[in-house]
């Protein structure tokens, strides 16, 4: 039976592929540079916490599963963000209930917990049009979809 180039690959393989367009993916979210909202932050942050579990795992031999379901909560949980910005954006009257930015919170030294909810529900300038929600969106599958076939490649060894 012939083997495909995914079943060839090792588990530490799928890791540093995973590392890699993680990195990939934070660095071209710096480069875009555009000013970014809320949820856009919220998205970065789990996608930088997922990358960072990730590179912690490659100092292990043997990766703990714990290591892996983190990543992929982390992963899930910007899917939903990038989902809910999307939502803002293209159903009409969503973002009418979505207070003030994060900037104007910090600046009046509002209760951390509105700055936890700001950051998890979105403010007033998610809802403008953006392609960066969806770019985030793939970006989060891609490596669901990279961690899933670790997981894959592990069982197979």
């Amino acid at each position: 039976m012939k083997m495909t180039w995914a079943a060839r690959l090792t588990s530490g393989d799928w890791l540093l592929a995973i590392l890699f367009c993680g990195s990939a993916f934070l660095a071209s979210a710096a480069l875009i540079q555009v000013s970014a909202c809320s949820l856009c932050q919220t998205q970065k942050f789990f996608m930088m916490c997922g990358v960072v579990v990730i590179a912690v795992s490659l100092l292990h031999r043997r990766v703990p599963l714990v290591y892996l379901t983190l990543a992929g909560l982390f992963w899930l949980a910007g899917c939903v963000v990038a989902f809910r910005q999307l939502w803002i954006q293209y159903v009409p009257g969503a973002a009418t209930n979505c207070g003030p930015g994060i900037d104007y919170l910090v600046a009046y030294e509002y209760p951390f917990s509105s700055i936890v909810k700001t950051m998890l529900t979105g403010s007033g300038d998610c809802a403008e049009p953006s392609v960066i929600p969806l770019m985030a969106l793939a970006g989060f599958i891609v490596l669901l979809t990279m961690l899933f076939m670790h997981v894959r490649s592990r069982k197979l060894t």
